[in-house]
């Protein structure tokens, strides 16, 4: 990168700091992002602003903030391939722009620092982790998160083992019906889990949910169950179509990659398809996506197809929170979730939209550092995230 062009990253990497960047100079800037040719360049502007803010009262203090750009900068360098060839440039640029723009925060107004008081230090809560549990057949529980790698549990023809990297495999001998029994994973919240199930297919669950399957496919079909959030990559197979149920509609493929969200306390269900094709149906409704296509069912009973970005569905899978345009009860549920704490509203909810990335392998205390920052008075109790007007 000549002279030049690195002093136009830097203005507008400074313009975008400030909220002063249009959207042709957001949009420019992310293009040099995603583009990778100027990794250096855009790591120094990152340093600049993070490591030498010219607020008088830093959000968190140079070795905090060191110590959290080099954490953000290193997993991002981890994570510049997404599954199924989808390249993202640079997950460290986003998230790191992500807290010092305050979540790319959409409202009128100026912005208003709150150092991070002691009482949020105290009450901190640690990100989720690899946590579930197996209920076999028989309705023994195994707490997954528990045993070791190995031979975890036998169902006539089926073994179940852990690997060392955590992911739970069903390798069964047969396809006989009479031999199968229903398992089910299931997730707290604060959990996730990885499952390769008896076809050979992958699950991702996050946090609480549940898949429920037979420990044996039989010959002419794959059904499966789900409550909560998966991600899926199907193994191929024309024989034998792959059926997911939940909140009364099915996904139907033969072998794909998809992300299913269907939590309770969520308005609406979205699946979305990364790659092949799925049919969704539910009550005579029927939508076939093609990749980059969600479909998402409505109260009603509708399905309402669109194009989205593959990225904000499956961002979960990959470490990250992907908020889009999300009010506060929208960002609470998901902290809720991942941090398996309960979230208390005092008064009216405060009015903010929120759009960027941000790690989920920060404690709380930083994500709430991040909303008080952006002007949503919140706070950390006993187990608790209370907001207040």
């Amino acid at each position: 990168m000549n002279q030049e062009d690195s002093q136009r990253l830097q203005q507008l990497f400074d313009r975008y700091y400030q909220g002063q960047a249009t959207p042709a100079e957001e949009e420019e800037l992310m293009r040099h992002i995603r583009s990778g040719q100027h990794d250096e360049a855009v790591e120094s502007a990152m340093k600049r602003n993070w490591l030498q803010p010219t607020d008088p009262k830093p959000l968190f203090d140079a070795s905090r903030s060191g110590d959290m750009l080099g954490s953000i900068l290193a997993s991002g360098r981890q994570r510049r391939h997404w599954h199924a060839g989808i390249w993202v440039r640079y997950a460290a640029v986003a998230a790191v722009l992500a807290v010092v723009a305050g979540l790319w925060v959409i409202r009128k107004g100026t912005f208003e620092k709150q150092v991070v008081s002691e009482t949020i230090k105290n009450q901190d809560v640690p990100p989720g982790g690899n946590k579930a549990l197996l209920t076999l057949a028989d309705g023994k529980g195994i707490e997954l998160d528990r045993v070791g790698s190995g031979l975890v549990a036998r169902q006539g023809n089926t073994e179940i083992s852990k690997q060392e990297d955590g992911l739970v495999v069903y390798n069964s001998r047969s396809t006989k019906a009479a031999t199968a029994g229903f398992n089910k994973v299931s997730t707290p919240r604060g959990g996730q889990y990885r499952v390769q199930l008896p076809d050979g297919s992958k699950v991702w669950l996050n946090a609480s949910s549940s898949i429920r399957f037979p420990s044996v496919f039989p010959a002419s079909e794959r059904r499966v169950e789900i409550t909560g959030e998966a991600y899926f990559e199907v193994t191929k197979d024309k024989t034998r179509p792959f059926t997911v149920r939940f909140n009364g509609s099915e996904v139907q493929v033969l072998g794909t990659s998809f992300n299913v969200m269907a939590y309770a306390d969520e308005r609406v269900s979205k699946t979305t398809l990364v790659e092949g094709s799925v049919s969704i149906s539910n009550k005579g409704e029927r939508a076939l996506l093609r990749p980059g296509q969600q479909a998402a069912l409505l109260p009603g009973g509708q399905i309402e197809t669109a194009f989205k970005p593959v990225d904000e569905a499956v961002a979960w899978k990959e470490g990250m929170f992907y908020f889009k345009n999300a009010g506060v009860k929208d960002v609470m549920r998901q902290l809720s979730r991942w941090y398996d704490v309960e979230v208390s509203y005092r008064g009216e909810v405060p009015v903010r939209r929120f759009t960027g990335m941000v790690s989920r392998n920060v404690n709380l205390s930083q994500i709430v550092g991040m909303l008080r920052y952006a002007g949503v008075n919140c706070s950390l109790g006993s187990g608790t995230i209370v907001v207040e007007p």
